[in-house]
């Protein structure tokens, strides 16, 4: 008995899929909710596309930094945690700040959330590999780019139909919803195995700095 309390929960790459199937959904369906609230908040189609263009910026500045950073965790899944309880909490502040604050301060906090999007979204791809054998990646993987279509797809539709009975916030509610759920698969997540001959979170530098520029240049 003592054994297994001391043994570490981890997902089933079944349980690993729903987290990310959760999260990517959330933050598919956060664009259409925040553009609707910021429309219903502000009556002005500029305000609700500054809103939704601040997190997009955002997400363009914060995906590269957080990812590194995400790949040279030793406990990748509580980084990721982190970032989807900050992306819930932001879509909260930023419903709560549309029209008591002043609009500038509300897209300051859209800014700030949209830099977690891209990790909260593609952070779990690499995290596949720790959860199951060699010979089910291919498969794992190939499930796994499913759930970014079904995201994509099923995203927007809880937006409206949460605004369309419930009012423009309830939108924006279920998004950080959706995303808060998987918190808890994302905590659960092993840590990083070390590579061979290395420490865990270990990067080849030289490789690294190449792929930069590359990535740079395209």
């Amino acid at each position: 008995m003592r054994g297994l309390l001391a043994k570490p929960l981890r997902p089933s790459p079944a349980g690993h899929l729903a987290g990310a199937l959760a999260a990517r959904t959330g933050d598919e369906t956060a664009g259409p909710a925040l553009a609707l609230a910021g429309f219903a908040a502000v009556g002005s189609t500029s305000g609700a596309a500054a809103l939704l263009a601040c997190v997009t910026v955002a997400a363009a500045v914060g995906g590269p930094v957080l990812g590194a950073l995400l790949d040279r965790a030793r406990r990748p899944g509580r980084l990721l945690a982190g970032a989807l309880a900050l992306y819930a909490t932001g879509l909260g502040a930023v419903l709560l700040g549309l029209g008591r604050l002043p609009f500038g301060v509300t897209a300051l906090f859209a800014v700030v959330t949209g830099l977690m999007g891209p990790v909260l979204s593609g952070g779990w791809t690499a995290q596949l590999p720790a959860l199951a054998a060699a010979g089910r990646m291919p498969r794992l993987h190939g499930l796994d780019a499913l759930t970014f279509s079904v995201a994509a797809l099923a995203g927007p539709a809880p937006a409206g139909g949460a605004a369309l009975l419930f009012g423009a916030p309830a939108a924006v509610v279920l998004a950080a919803a959706l995303v808060a759920a998987a918190v808890p698969v994302a905590l659960a997540l092993p840590a990083a195995r070390p590579p061979a001959g290395g420490t865990p979170g270990a990067v080849d530098r030289g490789r690294c700095s190449g792929g930069d520029r590359c990535c740079w240049r395209r």
